[in-house]
């Protein structure tokens, strides 16, 4: 039985974990809203999103979110990277050969099996679309009009039961130029050039194509204290432990770690590199990793302040 709660207050939830945007979540809950009360056609996927943006901005982030969200459990999210199959061999790979060899999509789908054999549901992710080989964009089609997808083995898969997101960086070079420029603005550059780029067929078919925009400072700076917190309280749980840092902590990440060009994710490798590192001084001296996280500006790097070893 569908959550109706649930479903109203998704929207917070992807608020309060995908940081700067805003336009994004509000597109995209439109149509997620609209796929978890079985709305769609059941002949065709729940619902179908293009997002379009520079990296590290959130699109596969704001993809796991919502299909954790909506789908709690595993191996509700199958997800595939578009540069691996740019050729007739890796093709074979992906979706088998044609001689009863399954290939990695198959087994991908098996996964999301119930005890009864049936398909769950969830999300299906293919990350850098444009790169995909031209075959797998017809397979595509198919996806997207029928919500069926059928395997070289003969496999036929039902796949209405699914959202399916593509990603793709077209356009992200322009649009990290256009800083002053409208979301109106921007949003017309960039699915002039998807245009140009992918199929109209495919385009076509798509229930919402998403721009992301890049993140200015001050949102990453949003972001960066959200890692902390999520990295303290993952390390938190997984020893037992209590571990806290500082407001100098956050600063310092942010120095190490900002990058216009790519978003977000050098400040998380950044967040788990940097207190990881702390961690483990402790873990080789035989102690509990606990305490205060702390900048040591000589050494450039976090430290982890204990009873024992104060500042």
């Amino acid at each position: 039985m569908i959550n109706a709660d649930h479903i109203t207050k998704m929207k917070g939830h992807l608020l309060a974990n995908i940081r700067g945007q805003n336009t994004a979540i509000d597109k995209a809950c439109s149509v997620l809203e609209r796929g978890a009360f079985k709305l769609s056609s059941p002949d065709r996927p729940l619902g179908s999103f293009l997002f379009v943006g520079p990296t590290g901005v959130g699109k596969t982030e704001l993809t796991k979110c919502f299909t954790h969200y909506l789908f709690p459990g595993d191996n509700r999210l199958i997800r595939f990277d578009m540069s691996e199959y740019q050729n007739k061999e890796q093709l074979e790979v992906l979706l088998g050969d044609g001689n009863n060899a399954q290939g990695q999509m198959g087994r991908q789908f098996d996964l999301n099996r119930d005890a009864s054999g049936n398909l769950q549901g969830g999300t299906i992710l293919l990350d850098e679309i444009e790169k995909a080989h031209p075959d797998l964009l017809l397979i595509l089609l198919q996806i997207l009009e029928d919500g069926r997808l059928t395997l070289r083995d003969g496999t036929l898969l039902n796949v209405s039961n699914f959202f399916v997101v593509l990603t793709s960086n077209i356009g992200a070079a322009e649009a990290m130029e256009m800083r002053k420029s409208s979301v109106e603005t921007v949003e017309r550059v960039v699915f002039n050039l998807v245009k140009e780029k992918l199929r109209h067929e495919l385009v076509g078919r798509i229930t919402e194509q998403i721009v992301f925009r890049r993140l200015e400072y001050e949102v990453q700076v949003e972001i960066a204290g959200l890692l902390l917190a999520r990295e303290i309280e993952r390390l938190n749980r997984q020893f037992d432990t209590q571990i806290s840092f500082n407001k100098t902590v956050l600063e310092f990440v942010l120095i190490e770690g900002f990058d216009a060009r790519f978003g977000a994710r050098p400040l998380r490798r950044c967040i788990e590199r940097l207190i990881g590192d702390a961690l483990v001084e402790q873990l080789k001296l035989g102690n509990q990793p606990a305490g205060m996280l702390v900048v040591d500006s000589d050494a450039g790097k976090l430290r982890l302040q204990t009873e024992s070893h104060p500042a």
